[in-house]
Order: C-alpha cells, then sequence, then structure tokens
C-alpha cells in the first residue's frame, strides 16, 4: 500500500473538517499527519499524528537559537524533525493543506525526492502570494511543487493567478461522509442558522442585517449564531443597535457534531460570504454549504467564489449578491415561508466520499508516477 502524509498546521481545527474526512478516508494510501499542533483530539480522533511543535516567537529563547542554527547549518530544528518524520514516515507523496505548509514543506520533500500536492483553500491564495514576505516562498512553492489543488473552478483561476501554473492546477472537489447526517427535521421554533469564522469574508453583519429584515414580516423568526473570530464585537454592536438583543443568540465554538444537530433542526442556514476589503474570499465554498445539502436544511447564500458551483440555485438554495441585505431577506422570509428542503443530488454526485477520495487518489497516482518515471530515467 502506498503512503500519504499529510501536513497541516493544526491537527485539527472545527473550521477544517474537511481535511479530517480526506484522512479517515483513504482506499488504497495509508494516510499519516504531521502538524505542528493537536487540538480536539478526542473530537478527531486519528491514530498516525506526528506533532513537530509549535510555531515560536522571538520572545521565546528557543526561537534565538533556532534562527543561529538556521543560519549555521541552512536548516532550523524544526526542518531537521520534519525531514527526519518524513524519513520514518517514507511516504510516496506529501499533501499539503494551505499555501504556507506547502511553502514549509516543499523544499524539505524535494530534498528527500517526495513529490508535494498542495492544496489552497482561501486567504492563502487570493492575499498571501502578492504580501511581501510570502511572494519569493510562493513563488518557489510554485516553481517546485508537483500539484496544486482547488475545490472549484473560481479558486483554480485564483490560484493560477497568484502564479501556479495552469497545467499543474486542477480541481479536487472537496469531500463528505453522506452517512453521518441526519435527514432535515426543523424543530418547532422559526430559527435562523449562522456558523462560522467571524471575519468579514463570511458576511457575519450582512447575515444579521438580513435577518432584521425578514423578522419584520415573520416576527417569530430568532437567530442562532455559532463560531467566535475578530468581528464578534462588530457583530454585538449591530446586533443591538438593530434591537434584537433578545431574538440573536451568540453561541460560541461548537463541536461538530452539535452544530450538525443545529444545522438539522434550523429552519434556514444563511452563510452571506462576500470578498473582504482586503482581497479575501472564500476561494472555494464553505464546506457547511455541502453539510446542509446532505441534511436537506434550506440555504440562503450568495453569488461569490465557487458557492454557485458547490450549491447550485434551485428549491430550497437562494442565491443573492454579494452584500444585498435587502436581497438576503427577502431570501430569508421565501425559504422560512416556502420550507423547501436543499437537494442532495449535487453533493451525492461530486462530493462523496468515496467519489472524491478515488479522485484525489488517482491524483497521487499520477504525481507519483511522474516521479517514478523522472527517476528511473537518471
Amino acid at each position: 500500500m502506498r503512503r500519504v502524509v499529510h501536513a497541516v498546521e493544526r491537527f485539527l481545527p472545527r473550521s477544517e473538517t474537511f481535511i479530517n474526512t480526506i484522512v479517515n478516508g483513504h482506499q488504497r494510501y495509508e494516510a499519516s499527519v504531521v502538524c505542528r499542533v493537536r487540538e480536539h483530539e478526542d473530537e478527531f480522533p486519528f491514530p498516525r499524528v506526528h506533532v513537530t511543535g509549535k510555531a515560536l516567537s522571538r520572545r521565546n529563547v528557543g526561537w534565538w537559537i533556532d534562527a543561529s542554527v538556521r543560519r549555521a547549518t541552512g536548516r532550523s530544528r524544526w526542518q531537521r524533525l520534519v525531514e527526519s518524520r518524513l524519513r520514518e514516515l517514507q511516504p510516496d507523496v506529501v499533501h499539503a493543506h494551505f499555501g504556507p505548509v506547502g511553502c514549509d514543506y516543499v523544499d524539505i520533500a524535494r530534498g528527500l525526492g517526495i513529490p508535494t500536492v498542495t492544496s489552497l483553500y482561501g486567504v492563502d491564495a487570493a492575499v498571501l502570494p502578492y504580501l511581501a514576505r510570502w511572494r519569493d516562498r510562493y513563488a518557489r512553492l510554485f516553481e517546485r511543487g508537483e500539484l496544486f489543488l482547488a475545490e472549484g473552478p473560481e479558486m483554480r483561476k485564483k490560484i493560477i493567478a497568484a502564479g501556479a501554473p495552469a497545467d499543474r492546477t486542477v480541481i479536487q472537489p472537496i469531500a463528505i461522509r453522506l452517512d453521518k447526517y441526519p435527514r432535515w427535521a426543523p424543530d418547532a421554533s422559526t430559527t435562523v442558522l449562522f456558523a462560522g469564522r467571524f471575519v468579514e469574508k463570511k458576511g457575519l453583519c450582512d447575515a444579521i442585517a438580513a435577518f432584521a429584515r425578514a423578522r419584520a414580516e415573520v416576527p417569530a423568526a430568532r437567530m442562532t449564531i455559532v463560531g467566535f473570530g475578530p468581528d464578534e464585537s462588530d457583530a454585538r454592536a449591530l446586533t443591538a443597535r438593530l434591537g434584537l438583543g433578545t431574538v440573536v443568540e451568540f453561541v460560541g465554538a461548537k463541536p461538530h457534531g452539535d452544530l450538525i444537530r443545529r444545522l438539522a433542526a434550523a429552519t434556514v442556514l444563511i452563510h452571506p460570504s462576500r470578498t473582504a476589503v482586503d482581497g479575501d474570499s472564500e476561494g472555494g465554498a464553505p464546506t457547511i454549504l455541502l453539510e446542509a445539502q446532505a441534511i436537506g436544511t434550506p440555504i440562503v447564500s450568495t453569488r461569490h467564489a465557487d458557492i454557485p458551483h458547490v450549491a447550485p440555485e434551485g428549491p430550497g438554495v437562494y442565491l443573492c449578491r454579494e452584500r444585498d441585505v435587502e436581497a438576503l431577506g427577502a431570501a430569508l422570509v421565501a425559504a422560512i415561508t416556502g420550507r423547501h428542503a436543499s437537494s442532495p443530488a449535487h453533493v451525492v454526485a461530486h462530493h462523496a466520499v468515496g467519489l472524491a477520495v478515488d479522485r484525489l487518489e488517482r491524483v497521487y497516482e499520477k504525481v507519483c508516477g511522474r516521479r517514478d518515471l523522472e527517476a528511473a530515467a537518471l
């Protein structure tokens, strides 16, 4: 059996459940994980996780020791530890998740003769490659990495625009495990659910403003907000300003299982993604839109990035222009009063874990085969 190492910064934030699905879904590859930090281990158990240690700050004496080692030898202690892990695991391919991780691993893996495949997901393609401190590192990644994966056609365009070769940038759909989702069974209350990180591109403040408009026509409606992030104070201030303090509940971050139960019981999910002022965007699309369709929960979202490709408009799926609060409010009213379930058909056809992981493993095999041919020619 061939082997793959999934390289991540952390294993695993609750916002990255799609990585857990891949790691546990392999069929022809034995998967291991190499990360700097492990978190939520009870929630996302996996036996082959190798922790290499946290990134140090300049305030820590270890940072200065590491910098001295790097200057003297060309490799930091962390790089040496990763190299040792890869020698021990002997993977056929390294799959780096997010651009900065690809930047960290591409030269280490290349030095060991291991091909690197890098998945990019959002800010790592839309913003970071254009920043001075990342520009050279990304140029090296795009030159030396074997393949770059995008979850949809719009994300693929962003990765190519950032400098990745078009002939080495391919679409790889997000995988979800359909058998773990319940069917939509909204409870007696009228609940609008938002779930995501509280950052500009997720559109939380647009969701709150749209809910305020919808509630003028559906006064029994309530809103539950799951998540956390830097925009929380702005979101709470807007809630108070609109007089929604008694009908909007911020419940914080929740385990994935709890989130899915809330999603199945909600009247409608709202996720009005938008392009942030700094250019950050979804890149692809939020995984929760796939999960909502797997369950059947109605969706109100936006025509942003790859959202129209993963959540096609139709019964139970309402897409609006970015930042169009009036249209989002009207869509919420239509979803609440219409009570049409979203369809799982698109998710079944394109994102079921068996299909998506088989496609990914064929990508690995192509990369490994190309490297085998190059080695044989030497």
